[in-house]
């Protein structure tokens, strides 16, 4: 199995782990399905992974992407979908550039990402999203490349960083989908979608390549 590979499982494994508390979050001031709906999307990234092995990085991210949008057609599994996608244009493009660092590469395919949820979801950092999790787990991964950090150190930080701004959700009040119709059902509990992107974000670094 390639690395890539090896992190999708793992990180894959964890999501459908953690699906009863992530429907429990996400059943305060949402539809309760989170759980299920991202399980049932890292269930069959699983399934294709002999697949996915196969290609390299941009097509990989890319068909991690048509997944999630076929088997988790949910909102937060659309927009994790976008991101897979966004993150696979970004790879294409960085093919010409095999110079760059992992950690470089890394920081370059999340920054994608989040420009696509960004763009797709309508949301801002603040408004109590996976974005308050996502933003600061990018920008930590922007500062360990400029650092020259090696990948998993630089995974660690983005995941402290990402695990800091879900805990940070709690204190906020939510502003838009249905957790914004329910604002005072969401206050004083973490939102459901960034929890989900620290605990993808805390998986991959614990089972990020070693140098």
């Amino acid at each position: 199995m390639s690395e890539l590979g090896r992190v999708i499982e793992a990180v894959a494994n964890d999501v459908v782990a953690a699906q009863s508390e992530l429907n429990r979050l996400d059943g305060i001031a949402g539809d309760g399905d989170l759980g299920a709906t991202m399980a049932a999307g890292a269930a069959a990234l699983i399934a294709a992974l002999p697949e996915i092995n196969d290609l390299d990085l941009a097509a990989a991210l890319r068909r991690c992407g048509t997944e999630l949008a076929r088997k988790a057609p949910s909102t937060s599994g659309t927009l994790i979908a976008t991101a897979c996608l966004r993150a696979g244009g970004a790879a294409a493009t960085d093919a010409a550039a095999p110079e760059a660092s992992a950690t470089a590469i890394a920081a370059r395919l999340v920054d994608a990402g989040l420009a696509g949820i960004q763009q797709r979801g309508k949301a801002h950092v603040g408004d109590k999203t996976m974005l308050d999790a996502l933003d600061p787990a990018a920008a930590a991964l922007r500062e360990a490349a400029a650092q020259h950090a090696p990948l998993p150190a630089a995974l660690a930080s983005a995941a402290h960083a990402a695990r800091t701004g879900a805990d940070a959700t709690r204190d906020m009040r939510a502003r838009v989908g249905r957790a914004g119709w329910l604002a005072d059902r969401s206050e004083g509990n973490v939102d459901a979608g960034a929890y989900l992107i620290a605990l993808m974000f805390e998986s991959a670094a614990r089972h990020a390549p070693q140098p």
